[in-house]
């Protein structure tokens, strides 16, 4: 993990920041905003790799937040950060499973160690893909 471009959408500003320091550490560029809006104007002037996504936010919600960024820019992961949805509703909201999508989460709270596993898995799942595409 080095060079990624990391977007951190939380309406908690103290989140952004301990993403900030802990992966920037990490060689990575990390940007966050306070909400859904704030990621659909910052994804449409950069390309992200990954975007970490609250799913309770005032205003837009994550699950909003998410269709639109996936409509905005296809390439990038999602990965939710949650304390209190259930799974399975979000799989529903954004019809990932049938669309074939790879869906990530977060539980709140979380430990630096458990950031690092999510992102190389969702990497790791990029790659593999992309390896298929140029296979076919």
């Amino acid at each position: 993990m080095s060079g990624e471009n990391i977007l951190v959408v939380d309406d908690e500003p103290i989140i952004g920041t301990a993403f900030e320091r802990e992966l920037e550490d990490k060689g990575c560029n990390v940007d966050s905003v306070l909400s859904g809006e704030e990621a659909l104007k910052t994804i449409r002037s950069k390309k992200y790799d990954i975007a970490f996504i609250d799913m309770v936010m005032p205003g837009m919600n994550g699950i909003e937040a998410c269709k639109k960024l996936k409509e905005t820019s296809p390439d990038t992961i999602l990965i939710f950060m949650t304390g209190r949805v259930d799974k399975d509703v979000i799989y529903k909201e954004l019809d990932f499973q049938r669309a074939g999508g790879k869906v990530y989460f977060l539980y709140k709270p979380f430990l630096k160690d458990e950031i690092y596993e999510v992102i190389e898995m969702a990497l790791a799942e990029k790659a593999k893909k992309e390896i298929n595409l140029t296979i076919k």
